[in-house]
């Protein structure tokens, strides 16, 4: 048995938490520590075919090697690119924004590096980039560049080749734990996890790992055995603990990053030392067993499974009706994937596929011929019409250009203020004091329409939000009276505290205060809802903004814990923006997130009502 049986079976088993992950990402928010899984298994298979070519011939070919992963992984890369583009065709263009590029960096694996020169986030939901998942497969060909220098060095340095291997299995291990310390400072205590998770210098560890077991196990094998018990039950414990893993590690996490994934890595190493181990029990069960049958053959689509459900994962809410409920979603998404890597895997993963072409009939190469050019033409003319510019990200800059004049012009002002303070500080303070007064003894609200506040000390309403907010910024201050919008993408609610201390220390806080930042945010708690509203003080009246973050991205328990912390505070109020808008999509833009001017209309008159109906 020269394959290992089992291998696809845990392939499968990682690509079953990967997709579940992205799709029921609130269920399993670790499941992106299944990439550890192929990560290991990678290092693992490819540093034996090194030593298998090393102890047969005693050299390594570089370029045959790269040539080897290269036809290995680039068709069915192709064959996923073209389609998602003909895919696109049929979706609203700002969902391809930046698609050329995009198409660029993943077939040259590249997609990892261009994240972090654009500071791309892994859990970006804002607008993400179609291919943004192809990082995975740029970071796997990068090792594939390094990995087989480590062993040209040693061979030319070391007189026998085994002594080549073993000594660049010691400094892949050493690499493997270079990397660990690399990602749990990065990821962990400086706070940059995406730097971390990007970078293969921080993300080698589950790589080198496996390549530094593969050299491990060629020095001391394992003879396999058809009944062992220690085995059967290291995997089942390891397997159960990669699936608690999965559920209680988070992405935003820094121990994701300090032990999560470490700890993945190594699972992995121990489950692959059973099946190792169980070799000759695994290989009688699959041919008795239909379940294991079925595993293994799922194994060998998982490639292509992995590469299609994250374009479909962003496509199909534009393709579907809008009212298609998120199991329905998920259970299309999971079929196209499987068809799809079916499809490819038979026409591009075959051994010779240019030569079984030949052979077929005439009338077969001409339609396979026509079907290969629609789909270029296709994918090309959707490249042609994808904009560089999404019309969201340009309504943001807008919205966001006119929050920075006014700051720009609030900054002259109290700088100017300032050195009047110098000369007539005592009339500017009792001028002070008496607006202050005035705007106390003001109980009746403006009217609808009225200038909003130029500063946030002399508005009635602080408003503040994520970049939802800040696309709907005119349409606040201008349905709103004496409103001040304090907005800026990318936030979460834990950031509203921050927010409230800072404009504390510097003046009066207004007395309504709307937090609009349950988009962004994954977990909301009691205690974080707490002290946002310790921080203000008392005298103050809150308003919590529910979130609608997409169909496949459901924010039902914060909304939920929003709903709930106000039912025991008199002076907390709950603006229900989910309610208005996850079964109307006509006012949102291509994401189902971002506001359109329909959308920028109701959010506004959506918190001015809930204003106007406070006690």
């Amino acid at each position: 048995m020269s394959k290992l049986v089992g291998i696809n079976s845990l392939r499968f088993f990682a690509i079953a938490f990967i997709v579940t992950y992205h799709l029921f990402r609130e269920f399993l928010p670790g499941g992106f520590l299944a990439v550890e899984i192929f990560f290991c298994l990678s290092g693992f298979l490819v540093t034996s075919k090194i030593i298998r070519e090393i102890k047969t011939t005693g050299k390594l070919h570089y370029d045959t090697f790269l040539r080897s992963r290269f036809d290995r992984l680039f068709p069915t890369l192709l064959a996923c690119v073209l389609i998602s583009l003909v895919f696109g065709i049929f979706a609203n263009p700002d969902v391809l924004t930046g698609a050329r590029t995009n198409t660029l960096t993943a077939l040259t694996f590249s997609t990892n590096i261009s994240e972090l020169l654009t500071g791309g986030s892994y859990e970006n939901t804002y607008l993400p980039n179609i291919f943004e998942h192809t990082w995975f497969l740029a970071l796997l060909f990068q090792f594939y560049v390094v990995l087989p220098l480590i062993f040209k060095l040693f061979l030319k340095i070391c007189d026998k080749s085994r002594d080549a291997i073993r000594s660049s299995g010691i400094t892949l291990l050493i690499l493997s734990i270079s990397s660990a310390i690399l990602m749990a400072c990065y990821g962990g205590f400086f706070g940059m996890p995406d730097r971390a998770y990007f970078a293969l210098d921080s993300h080698a560890m589950a790589l080198c790992l496996g390549s530094a077991f593969a050299v491990f196990n060629y020095f001391k094998p394992r003879a396999p055995r058809t009944v062992n018990r220690i085995p059967f039950i290291a995997l089942i414990i390891s397997s159960a603990a990669m699936i608690t893993l999965a559920f209680f590690f988070r992405y935003d996490s820094p121990l994701t990053f300090i032990v999560g994934m470490p700890a993945m890595a190594v699972l992995t190493v121990i489950t692959l030392t059973c099946i190792i181990r169980l070799q000759k029990n695994i290989h009688e069960r699959r041919k008795t067993r239909n379940v294991v049958r079925i595993f293994e053959a799922a194994g060998n689509l998982s490639y292509g499974v992995y590469l299609y459900h994250w374009p479909l994962y962003i496509l199909l809410p534009h393709l579907l009706p809008y009212d298609t409920a998120i199991w329905g979603y998920a259970l299309i998404n999971v079929l196209l994937s499987f068809v799809l890597s079916a499809v490819t895997y038979k026409a591009v993963q075959v051994e010779n596929p240019l030569k079984k072409f030949r052979k077929r009939r005439r009338i077969s190469r001409i339609s396979r011929v026509a079907v290969a050019t629609a789909i270029l033409i296709i994918a090309g003319f959707t490249l042609v019409r994808a904009p560089k510019t999404s019309s969201i990200a340009e309504q943001l800059s807008e919205a966001a250009g006119q929050s920075s004049e006014e700051l720009t012009e609030q900054t002259v002002n109290e700088s100017n203020y300032l050195d009047l303070a110098s000369v007539l500080n005592e009339t500017i303070d009792a001028f002070d004091e008496n607006l202050r007064l005035a705007q106390d003894l003001e109980l009746m609200p403006a009217p609808t329409g009225s200038l909003a506040a130029t500063n946030v000390h002399d508005a009635k309403v602080l408003v503040i939000g994520d970049s939802v907010t800040l696309g709907a910024k005119q349409a606040i201050e201008a349905t709103i009276a004496k409103s001040f919008v304090d907005a800026k993408e990318n936030r979460g609610i834990e950031a509203a505290r921050t927010i409230l201390a800072n404009y504390g220390a510097s003046g009066r806080l207004p007395a309504t205060i709307v937090i609009s930042l349950a988009t962004n945010q994954r977990t909301i708690t009691n205690e974080i809802l707490q002290d946002i509203v310790n921080v203000a003080g008392s005298g103050h009246k809150f308003i919590f903004v529910t979130a609608y973050a997409g169909p496949l991205q459901p924010r039902d328990t914060q909304n939920a814990a929003l709903k709930d912390y106000t039912k025991s505070h008199d002076n907390v109020y709950v603006a229900d923006w989910w309610a208005v808008s996850h079964d109307n999509w006509s006012l949102m833009y291509a994401d189902h997130i971002h506001l359109n001017p329909s959308g920028r209309t109701a959010y506004a008159n959506l918190l001015s009502n809930v204003i106007r109906g406070m006690r």
